[in-house]
């Protein structure tokens, strides 16, 4: 049976993954350290709460987490291992464009993946491959546009193509008036 990792209750309000010290398809032992959530006090380690197989991580390092997130699948030791997670999942590809108030391409910008800068592609897309079948933290910046933070959660495998769409500060004053 596939089980939930869950971040300790006891962390007191919300860290982040800092690292992982296991790998998907790794075996643990009861007590054996897995990850570390650093905290706005300490960093904390936690152990397996049993022995099993780490099937997959879901909260990878660098992801916002509070007390009580599910930040793995395990199965626990002499339990049967579902096929669909028996192999590592495979990366996923994110292809963001970046368009103005009249749907022309904005280059002129800066966005970052979970704190990581991109380079923009010549075809005027920003593109990161490699990345894990999560959620993960999108930051647009761009001379004259209001700045945009959002959530995407890629599938195992995939591309993911997202054209988003940036509300100029003079646009925005406009509409004000």
């Amino acid at each position: 049976m596939v089980k939930t990792m869950h971040v300790p209750n006891d962390i007191g309000g919300n860290g982040t993954v800092v690292r992982w010290m296991k790998k998907e398809g790794a075996r643990f032992q009861k007590g054996e350290a897995m990850f570390e959530v650093e905290t706005a006090k300490t960093t904390i380690r936690v152990d397996a709460p049993e022995a099993g197989t780490l099937l997959r991580i879901t909260a990878i390092e660098g992801t916002a987490v509070f007390s009580g997130s599910a930040v793995a699948l395990y199965a626990a030791e002499g339990e049967p291992i579902p096929p669909e997670l028996s192999e590592p999942a495979s990366p996923a590809t994110l292809v963001i464009r970046l368009l103005d108030e009249k749907n022309r391409l904005v280059t002129a910008a800066s966005v970052s993946v979970d704190g990581q800068e991109l380079e923009r592609a010549p075809d005027g897309a920003f593109k990161i491959g490699g990345l894990a079948p999560t959620s993960h933290t999108v930051s647009v910046k761009a001379p004259g546009f209001l700045e945009k933070i959002l959530v995407i959660r890629l599938a195992e495998g995939g591309t993911a193509n997202h054209e988003l769409n940036l509300i100029s500060i003079e646009g925005l004053r406009g509409s004000l008036r």
